[in-house]
């Protein structure tokens, strides 16, 4: 076994790699596994032995969490960034639909009569009790 950390590192903690490689969309394991073969690819032509060996490992872990995945029927773990934009683009939506409802007169007659309706049937009702 060598004794370079990072590959000490990536065996000790190779059940958590899985299980977090496996919260990604399978799109992106299949990118992983494609930029880690040419990594290794490059790895190999400069003679690089110990990132040879890491990359090794992590197209092993990467391939392992696809096979966890799709045995295990695990749904995809969005990221931090998509959840950050996804709290910064609703303020934005709801502001598009409300400036859209101002300068859209039209639909605002829409909603008038059905609310006059509404209002028609609430009496319509209340006459029933006077």
């Amino acid at each position: 076994m060598s004794k370079d950390p990072r590959i000490q590192d990536a065996i000790k903690n190779w059940d958590a790699n899985v299980i977090i490689l496996a919260g990604m969309s399978d799109k992106k394991l299949v990118e992983k596994l494609d930029v880690i073969n040419m990594q290794a690819v490059i790895a190999e032509e400069k003679k690089i032995d110990s990132s040879a060996e890491l990359l090794e490992i992590w197209w092993r872990q990467v391939v392992e969490a696809r096979i966890y995945k799709a045995e295990n029927n695990i749904p995809d773990v969005p990221n931090e960034i998509e959840l950050a934009n996804e709290e910064v683009e609703r303020p934005i939506v709801k502001t598009k639909k409300q400036k859209k409802l101002l300068n859209n007169p039209q639909q605002t007659e829409k909603a008038q009569p059905t609310e006059m309706n509404n209002n028609t049937a609430s009496n319509n009702q209340l006459s029933l009790f006077e």
